[in-house]
């Protein structure tokens, strides 16, 4: 499938919504896991757990590279990031599969984007844990620009997602930099005291 033209499409024209499954006990111990807490809200970036560390007790919903996770589950904090790896990802995320090459992580920039804020919240239900079905994620609508632009603009949305991780990763080096050089302070101060 291809989009010659620019213009809004529905995400039913755009991605499959992959329903793929796994018990806990078919999951392998070095299996990636991303829950809603490792989609940071508003800005894509993920992280992960092994699924030996996080005591994975229930069904989970398998995803391969490349795949888009949408946090269906308060959909206002806008949880949606690309996956740079395969793994499996908690039923609260929607895995969406791109049918169009290199539309990926436009999708995800969209889907995480405040102008999709009053959509979100015309097309949540339940009040305690307000959610996004399948069916209202699909019949939403993003603009695909022309093959040349999307070409572009993918490109720029995949820099934009690697300088946060890069940026994230910075700032967990300056933390531990920052406790090295405290914890070796204190263990200074507290030898010439005594």
């Amino acid at each position: 499938m291809s989009i010659s033209q620019p213009g809004t499409r529905t995400l039913t024209e755009l991605v499959e919504i992959r329903r793929s499954t796994l018990k806990p006990e078919q999951i392998p111990d070095d299996a990636r896991y991303v829950g809603l807490e490792h989609i940071e809200s508003g800005t894509g970036t993920l992280t992960s757990e092994l699924a030996s560390a996080a005591n994975l007790r229930s069904a989970k919903n398998r995803f391969e590279t490349g795949d888009v996770l949408f946090g269906k589950l308060r959909p206002n904090l806008r949880k949606a990031a690309v996956a740079p790896f395969s793994g499996v990802c908690s039923t609260d995320i929607l895995v969406l599969r791109p049918l169009i090459p290199g539309l990926a992580h436009l999708i995800a920039l969209q889907l995480r984007s405040a102008a999709m804020l009053p959509t979100y919240e015309r097309l949540v239900a339940g009040a305690n844990l307000p959610r996004l079905s399948a069916r209202d994620l699909s019949s939403m609508e993003v603009w695909v620009p022309d093959p040349l632009a999307t070409e572009r603009l993918e490109a720029r949305a995949q820099t934009v997602s690697a300088l946060r991780s890069a940026v994230r990763q910075l700032a967990r080096d300056v933390d531990e930099l920052e406790s090295t050089l405290a914890a070796r302070l204190s263990q200074g101060i507290r030898l010439s005291v005594s």
